[in-house]
This record gives C-alpha cells, sequence and structure tokens, in this order.
C-alpha cells in the first residue's frame, strides 16, 4: 500500500509521521526532525549551521544519530539556545542510524543528513523508505550511481528533499540568474569556475585511538574499514574533516566545494535540462595512495538549450605549477594561505588586470558576447565587467520567488508544509548538479583523456565506468527503491 494512502486511512494515528506529501499549506503541527550525523555542518556552535536554522517555534528536533559522543551535548546546547523551553534531555541519541530510524521513525517527519559523504546514499534512501522527508548536505551523494539511486527513491516515495548548497537561496544567486537569464550579457559560451583550496594528503599520519567512547566501526558505515588519525600541526584529522582527502569516504576538492562553486552556472544556464556531452581532465596532480588530487583542471562540454547556445565549463582547483603542497603554502583545512598560490584560470588574471577589479579566491565568471559577470560560490559578490556594464543595463524584473528571511533549510520546511512550491534545490534539480560535479572525479580517476558521456555511462573507456560506483561493506548496502 503507498504511504499517502495509508496516512489517509490512519488518520490520527500517533506513531506515524505527521507531514504527509499532501500536508495543507500552512499546517500548524510542529515538524519533528531527526538529525544524522552531528559534526560542523550540523552545527556544534551558536548560529552556524544547519541545525540552527531548523529549530524554529514549528520544528522538534527529537533524536539524532552520531557516532562521536563528544558531539551530542554540543547540539543540544545549539537546540536549547535556538529554544529555550525545549527538555533537550529527551533528545534521544544513537550511534548508528539504522538504529535510529528502525526505533524513532514513525516518530519523525524529516530527517537531517550532514555525515562525511560515504554515507548520504544509505541514511538518505533509508530515511525516505520510511516515508520520511531529507535534507541532505553536498555534494548529494558518493557516486553517479547512488545520485540515481537517490532521485529514483524520491520519486517513489514522494518525499520533499534538498541538497545543501546554501548558496541557491540567497539574493545574488537570484539575481544572477534572472541576468543572465534576460539575455543581458548575450550568449554565453564559457564559464570558468575557480577553487581555492585542495583536499588532499601527501602522506598518510600515524594510526590513532579513536575520541573516547568513539563508534569507529559506525563512522566507517558503508566503506571499508580505516585507520583513524588524529590532527596534526599539518591536517585536520580524518575526523572530522580529511575524510574530504580520501577516496571513498569524500570527494576531493571538486566534491568539497564544486556544488556551490558550480550551482549558479547550473542554473542560470539551465544545464540541468541536458547533460554533459563530455568530460575532459587536462592538469592532475595526485596526492599519496588513496587519496585525491591537489590540482585538476577539468572541462565539460554541454549542448544548446531552447534560446542558449553550447557551453564550455571549466575548473580550476589546488595550487599552481610551482607551488608546492606544503603548510607553507596551504593550512590544515586544505586553503590556499595565498591568492597567488592558486590554480586560477589565466583568464581571471587577465580580466583582473584589464578591468582593475578582484574576482575573489573562488567563484565563477561568465564570460557573455555583451560583458561579462562573476559570482562568489554562495550567492555572494556578484560582478559585472567592467563595473559601468551595470549602468548600461536596465535590471531584469525579479521573476524568481522570494520569501522574507528565506534561508535553505527553512526553505525545506516550507516546502514540507506546501508541497506546492518544492525546495530550490530539490533532487530533480540536484540529481543533474551531483552527477556534473561528481564526472569531475570520474574525470580524474581515469586520467589525462576526454570522456564521452551519454548521459548514463561513458562510451569510449569502459573502464572509466568502475569509477560511477562503489561498494559497499555487508549490513551497510543501500536499500534499492
Amino acid at each position: 500500500m503507498k504511504r499517502r494512502s495509508f496516512l489517509k486511512l490512519a488518520a490520527g494515528t500517533a506513531s506515524l509521521p505527521l507531514f504527509s506529501i499532501g500536508a495543507p499549506t500552512g499546517a500548524t503541527q510542529k515538524i519533528r526532525i531527526g538529525l544524522i550525523g552531528c559534526g560542523g555542518r550540523m552545527g556544534l556552535s551558536v548560529g552556524y549551521g544547519i541545525v540552527n536554522n531548523m529549530c524554529g517555534p514549528d520544528e522538534e528536533i527529537v533524536c539524532l544519530a552520531e557516532p562521536d559522543p563528544h558531539r551530542w551535548n554540543p547540539v543540544r546546547n545549539v537546540v536549547k539556545h535556538r529554544q529555550p523551553t525545549a527538555d533537550v534531555s529527551k533528545i534521544k541519541t544513537f550511534y548508528d542510524y539504522h538504529e535510529m530510524l528502525e526505533k524513532m521513525g514513525g516518530q519523525l517527519d524529516a530527517v537531517a543528513v550532514a555525515t562525511p559523504n560515504h554515507h548520504h546514499a544509505t541514511a538518505a534512501i533509508l530515511a525516505m523508505s520510511k516515508g520520511l522527508h531529507v535534507y541532505v548536505e553536498k555534494p548529494m551523494a558518493l557516486t553517479v550511481e547512488e545520485v540515481r539511486l537517490m532521485h529514483a527513491a524520491q520519486k517513489k516515495y514522494g518525499v520533499v528533499t534538498q541538497v545543501g548548497n546554501h548558496g541557491h537561496s540567497e539574493e545574488g544567486m537570484r539575481r544572477l540568474v534572472e541576468y543572465i537569464q534576460s539575455g543581458a550579457i548575450g550568449q554565453i559560451h564559457d564559464v570558468w569556475a575557480f577553487d581555492d583550496r585542495l583536499n588532499a594528503m601527501m602522506y598518510r599520519p600515524p594510526k590513532a585511538e579513536p575520541p573516547k567512547g568513539m563508534n569507529w566501526d559506525a563512522w566507517c558505515g558503508p566503506a571499508p574499514i580505516c585507520d583513524y588519525y588524529a590532527p596534526t600541526a599539518d591536517h585536520n584529522g580524518i575526523h572530522p574533516h580529511d575524510w574530504h582527502a580520501w577516496i571513498g569516504y569524500g570527494n576531493g576538492a571538486i566534491g568539497n566545494m564544486g556544488t556551490h562553486i558550480i550551482d549558479p552556472a547550473f542554473w542560470s544556464l539551465r544545464l540541468g535540462e541536458v547533460h554533459p556531452t563530455s568530460v575532459e581532465a587536462t592538469e592532475l596532480k595526485w596526492g599519496v595512495e588513496g587519496s585525491w588530487t591537489w590540482r585538476n583542471t577539468i572541462h565539460w562540454e554541454f549542448p544548446a538549450r531552447k534560446g542558449m547556445d553550447a557551453v564550455t565549463l571549466h575548473w580550476f582547483d589546488g595550487v599552481k605549477d610551482g607551488i608546492p603542497y606544503s603548510k607553507e603554502y596551504v593550512d590544515k583545512i586544505g586553503v590556499c594561505r595565498k591568492r597567488e598560490y592558486q590554480n586560477l584560470p589565466p583568464v581571471i588574471e587577465e580580466l583582473e588586470k584589464r578591468h582593475g577589479q578582484k574576482l575573489g579566491n573562488l567563484g565563477t565568471v561568465y564570460i557573455g558576447e555583451k560583458g561579462v559577470l562573476a559570482i562568489g560560490p554562495h550567492g555572494d559578490g556578484l560582478q559585472f565587467l567592467p563595473d559601468s556594464l551595470r549602468k548600461t543595463i536596465t535590471p531584469p524584473p525579479k521573476t524568481i520567488p522570494r520569501e522574507k528571511g528565506m534561508n535553505h533549510q527553512a526553505d525545506w520546511l516550507r516546502a514540507i508544509r506546501n508541497p506546492n512550491r518544492p525546495a530550490g534545490c530539490n533532487f530533480d534539480y540536484s540529481a543533474p548538479l551531483a552527477t556534473t560535479v561528481l564526472l569531475g572525479n570520474v574525470a580524474a580517476r581515469a586520467g589525462i583523456k576526454k570522456l564521452l558521456w551519454d548521459g548514463e555511462k561513458i562510451t569510449n573507456d569502459e573502464a572509466a565506468n568502475a569509477y560511477l560506483k562503489t561498494t559497499y561493506r555487508k549490513g551497510w548496502e543501500i536499500p534499492r527503491a
């Protein structure tokens, strides 16, 4: 029996989720939320992170799953700050989200997933299979195959979804989209994306014991059991941050920041209407065995869309040639200490010199027939090049809906209450974006060559198709929709 039909038959049953896909606009019940993965992105301090925006008067944090118990109370403290009358001692805690969803799934309406990437698909699909709405951090998944499985599960279970590229909900990105789609700078044939970091390792630090009380098996989850190592002077520890650098756990620099940086290009140029026809790595520098690259130059070719010409998207990250990957040049998070150390597209430096404008450390630049636009990774810092262009272009009308004070998490919560207005980064939008980003990982692993892509598979390099998916430890397999 479909969940929606069951809810109609069992209306009023307390153990069932309060919000079905047919929840009326303006529904007044509190949305009951479970948290999966309670590190920095979830929010361990007041004023930052996902949970800060999910603790309004109409939400209730019911439970959390996090293998490091040292993170339980910081999350409770954030909830208490946001909801002073809440009894946060009643927030149930679990090491493993399987147990949390099995025991608490009937008492929840939604979950937020902010685990390392290798858990995203397993946790999200398991939650969706229980009829729960899902917010999942970027990137949407670890592999292209997982993106497909997550999107299929969302369609099957009819839940409300959102991926955490939070700049999508900011005003600056909306204006960029409206300018470009109005034809303000004419046809765009090249977009240059650049990132100021590298998520890679030059060596594996020595093995250490996980924090006392931590369930390391649950942290490794679907991936092979690996050695824990603690933060060092050079790196931030595999837990909480270096997992970004390791194949099978994270997705390197492009997986960490690519969804943020490429999102405005994807939205403004309607790239989700098509799929890239090719992806090509032209420069790669690899870290230690098992680690991702510390420099990438990657290019995707997209065909024409209605009213828009074919376009090439270019990606540059890491340190430039001649700059070593060491703590003198790169901090322990992986960010270049100075901009002059970055692997920047040459066109960025040319534009800055020509127009006397700084384009920041990371973002996208849109080369149009009538001028150039640039923006940062989170919908911030919209620029016109030259700046005088701003005065000659009539500002386009605001065609994208806005709600006062709406942030990215609130956008998801609003969509749960009003399914006639989908969340901006729902899986329909985010699956093509995530696929594009993760094809960058495939290109890196395949080497210096052009890969032809038909929307389902690589057609000119059968071996490269192995990089579209991963394997899972027994007991951590993805539930199939």
